[in-house]
């Protein structure tokens, strides 16, 4: 079932809080302003990879909740191509989500989707804190492919993911589906209709919650690895 607006704001805000906390923890130096006075914003950005297959819903993705105008390198397509989608994306796509009175951004990095402009990916992925991958749940002819694809990605990254089933309704469908792709039991899995807003934010709520799971992490074994903290 979709979280309704105030579910969405309260978790984003919750997720927000701790998140704010936890990278906070990282910074040695208080930032400036043009004045040379203490900055009381601190912001905290995050490069979000969202890749997948041809026609997946990635662009929908950036496009549905980018708070600012979506950088977009779509063309016509042709061929086959043109009897699934009109346009499509051939070097990147690029939006931003910022956190309402928080110090948190998230930019959206979107990859091509057919195989021959998957150099691109390449050239996204560096310093990637976070893979989305986006897969169409009814277009199973995608999905042998796009498992390999995953799996690849993500263990040369060894960065967490969201797998984001469009076009989905259903949680253990999208569960099914993303374990046939190979996610591993840990990695989140989100049922989505990417053409919706309130369904694009679910997504990034998922991201969010992903993000402070991995600082958390990190946070932990740096106190196991530190010998001021052992005894």
């Amino acid at each position: 079932m979709s979280m309704t607006t105030m579910d969405q704001a309260a978790t984003e805000q919750a997720g927000a809080d701790r998140l704010d906390a936890d990278h906070s923890s990282a910074d040695t130096t208080s930032p400036k302003m043009s004045n040379g006075e203490p900055s009381t914003t601190i912001e905290h950005t995050f490069k979000i990879l969202v890749t997948g297959p041809f026609a997946a819903g990635k662009t929908s993705l950036i496009q549905s909740v980018s708070q600012t105008d979506v950088v977009s390198t779509d063309v016509l397509t042709s061929g086959d191509e043109s009897e699934v989608k009109g346009e499509t994306t051939v070097a990147m796509d690029f939006g931003t989500y910022q956190l309402p009175d928080e110090a948190i951004r998230l930019l959206l990095f979107g990859t091509p989707g057919q195989p021959r402009f998957r150099f691109m990916t390449n050239i996204l992925k560096g310093d990637v804190d976070v893979v989305a991958f986006v897969i169409n749940a009814e277009a199973r002819e995608t999905h042998a492919a796009a498992g390999v694809e995953l799996r690849s990605l993500l263990s040369d990254l060894r960065v967490p993911a969201v797998i984001a089933v469009n076009r989905c309704d259903d949680h253990e469908q999208a569960q099914r589906i993303a374990r046939s792709l190979g996610a591993l039991a840990g990695e989140a899995v989100i049922p989505c209709q990417l053409v919706d807003e309130s369904s694009g934010r679910e997504v990034i709520v998922e991201i969010l919650l992903t993000l402070l799971d991995s600082l958390e992490e990190m946070s932990s074994e740096s106190r196991d690895h530190d010998p001021a903290e052992v005894g």
